[in-house]
């Protein structure tokens, strides 16, 4: 069996029956993220943005200008449009806020739930294989945990310790210089101060690199000790999984990879769990769009989520 400690290993779901095999306590560790594609990287949409309207772009500071103009934009007009009061200095809040409601920050959206992340990765119609990435927030709490160790003179931290030190050093970055020397690439596991009805219902939160003068992919591969994926069949994966010793640092990054044949039966397996557009896109909004998955099954056509 491979070393697969801080690994990024990437596997095929062969049927999805088999997503139900690996256990429990082997998945609590992840985070995760549902994509349409299986080719594409994890980006977030303020990278995505940069790269849609300046195409030939050569300048790594043009993220963090562009993010600076907004955010101060935003704290301007906000009052136009909420009577709430967010800290004006916790920057990262307001970027919740802002990729709450469309706009392209720095922030990759995640969830907690596997189900919530595999709705997501077949939701958007694609006709391609898709992806969930699992990602390892036991890793993502190291990364800062030794920081917090020596800054606190202390041998323990608990979740909500470093949760709260990952928001404050957060905010460090996004009120100072662009590019950290001391906290070097990698990324932020970012749990909200504020919940909305789409976060908890989605059971969300986010990632947000150090840098963006560099891919959020860079940072997210800081984590782990291969450039590469090593390649895994599902079942070799459920046979480790039920038989790993649980070391924190053991898998960083688990890609799973959704063929199209199966979207079908998974979009009906997660509508019986009440996994719909309606109910993760609480409003109207939300109601009109699962109102299309229901005519289509009807119809007897093939299930396009």
């Amino acid at each position: 069996m491979p070393n697969y400690s801080k690994a990024f290993v990437e596997t095929t779901l062969e049927s999805w029956e088999d997503i139900f095999k690996l256990p429990q306590r082997f998945m609590d560790r992840f985070v995760f993220r549902g994509q349409g594609n299986h080719q594409w990287p994890i980006s977030h949409s303020l990278e995505r943005s940069v790269a849609k309207y300046y195409p030939n772009n050569t300048d790594s500071m043009l993220a963090f200008i562009e993010e600076k103009a907004m955010i101060k934009e935003f704290k301007w007009k906000y009052p136009l449009y909420s009577k709430s009061k967010p800290d004006p200095k916790d920057i990262v809040e307001w970027l919740t806020i802002m990729q709450h409601h469309g706009a392209p920050t720095r922030l990759v959206d995640i969830t907690r739930s596997l189900f919530v992340g595999i709705y997501f990765a077949i939701s958007e119609h694609h006709t391609t294989d898709a992806t969930v990435w699992a990602i390892n927030s036991t890793i993502l709490r190291g990364y800062l945990f030794e920081r917090y160790r020596k800054r606190f003179n202390v041998n323990m931290a608990s979740h909500e310790d470093i949760s709260a030190y990952s928001h404050d050093c957060a905010n460090e970055l996004l009120t100072g210089v662009p590019v950290s020397e001391k906290m070097g690439a990698g990324v932020f596991y970012i749990e909200p101060k504020l919940a909305n009805d789409r976060l908890a219902r989605q059971q969300g939160a986010f990632l947000m690199p150090s840098d963006i003068t560099q891919p959020f992919e860079k940072h997210l591969m800081s984590h782990v000790n291969n450039d590469r994926p090593l390649a895994i069949d599902f079942k070799p994966l459920i046979n480790y999984a039920e038989s790993a010793k649980y070391k924190q640092d053991d898998i960083a990054i688990l890609k799973i990879n959704i063929p199209h044949r199966l979207n079908f039966e998974i979009g009906k397996y997660l509508r019986a769990m009440n996994i719909t557009t309606e109910i993760l896109f609480p409003g109207l909004d939300g109601l009109c769009k699962s109102l299309a998955y229901l005519r289509m099954e009807g119809m007897g056509n093939p299930f396009k989520l």
